[in-house]
């Protein structure tokens, strides 16, 4: 069995006699592809710079590549191994055949061997005809994908991405993703992302670390804390659509969930006595009507009213309303038509999708 790549243990960091970082134990292993989310102010950052070795910290013991790392030497050994890039592609004066070579050119390669690495480098990130441009001319895409190339012409073990596709937009973020994911993949790179951008997270990553307050409230795979999120945190982080107050009762040694405008379901799964609201994926409510499939599972039916219809790709999202009780449903555009704003109408929603916080 391979060691893990980055190991951390009991790993404190503190910045103006503020704790910033506290990291029980974390081990990301040989060809991850790790997303680090959470909001502002999470730790995020920090823990990546712990992980590159620019930020010291207090307490613990960090492991890279199977080994502590307690002298320079070792120091200076795991960061070769290793590449970063942050949110400025931080290119210098030059060609971009000059910026790609740079980290070449400090290890010391032959000439032979760093022209051969850098145009393999930049035809793997689609920018070989960018060779001879200068780097400063470039735009923000050009400028990203330059960047990778730079960051992996060595063949690093470890790639660390400080949200660096950012600024970009959709399209152009989720066209090097894609493309960095299968480099990563064939290569068997480890990667470790940080991002505010939960799609982004499901377009490259295979585990999302959340943080908050700089400790881990959630490791698990991106569909597991995009629908089933541990805390509220990570319900907003995620964009859940639907967050709702609830109590719970127990009847017959059963869990009893009551929500507002008088819905009731029994609860089959674990929930611990502090859980205060019930989270429900908006593509977990059905509408009942004719143009709908029917579930096969049982369902919690609701009597509701329209109160909105937002058109979106793929799906619509409908509000719906019945006394407190407030819904957002997200279905295929056909179940929409016809819909009237005040109508009245039936949704439906299995317990199995529901998670209490």
């Amino acid at each position: 069995m391979q060691p893990a790549i980055v190991e951390l243990t009991g790993v404190k960091v503190y910045r103006n006699n503020r704790l910033t970082l506290n990291i029980e134990h974390l081990t990301i292993a040989p060809g991850e592809l790790v997303a680090i989310a959470g909001p502002n102010g999470a730790g995020k950052s920090t823990l990546l710079q712990v992980v590159n070795m620019l930020l010291p910290y207090q307490q613990g013991t960090l492991n890279l590549f199977g080994k502590a790392i307690n002298k320079q030497s070792e120091l200076n050994i795991a960061r070769r191994q290793s590449s970063m890039m942050f949110q400025e592609t931080l290119l210098v004066n030059g060609t971009v055949y000059d910026n790609v070579a740079l980290p070449l050119i400090f290890r010391k390669y032959p000439k032979e061997k760093i022209r051969e690495l850098v145009m393999s480098a930049l035809q793997t990130f689609q920018c070989q005809h960018l060779a001879k441009r200068q780097a400063r001319q470039l735009s923000g895409g050009e400028a990203q994908r330059v960047g990778l190339a730079r960051a992996l012409v060595f063949q690093p073990r470890l790639l660390l991405l400080d949200e660096p596709f950012a600024a970009l937009d959709t399209a152009s973020r989720t066209a090097i993703l894609t493309d960095l994911k299968q480099v990563a993949v064939q290569n068997k790179l480890t990667v470790i992302l940080i991002s505010h951008n939960f799609n982004e997270v499901l377009t490259f990553a295979d585990r999302v670390v959340v943080l908050a307050g700089g400790a881990v409230i959630q490791d698990d795979k991106p569909e597991v804390v995009l629908r089933r999120p541990a805390t509220r945190e990570v319900a907003s982080l995620v964009d859940m659509d639907n967050v709702l107050p609830c109590h719970m009762e127990t009847e017959a040694a059963q869990t009893i969930v009551r929500l507002d405008g008088g819905v009731i379901f029994p609860y089959n799964r674990s929930v611990t006595s502090k859980a205060k609201a019930c989270c429900l994926p908006g593509d977990a409510i059905y509408i009942l009507n004719e143009k709908a499939p029917s579930p096969e599972q049982p369902l919690v039916t609701v009597s509701v009213r329209v109160a909105g219809i937002t058109p979106g790709i793929g799906t619509y999202k409908v509000s719906v309303a019945v006394d407190e009780l407030s819904l957002i449903a997200r279905v295929p555009r056909e179940q929409t038509l016809g819909l009237v704003i005040g109508e009245k109408i039936t949704i439906g929603f299995s317990p199995d999708e529901v998670q209490l916080i």
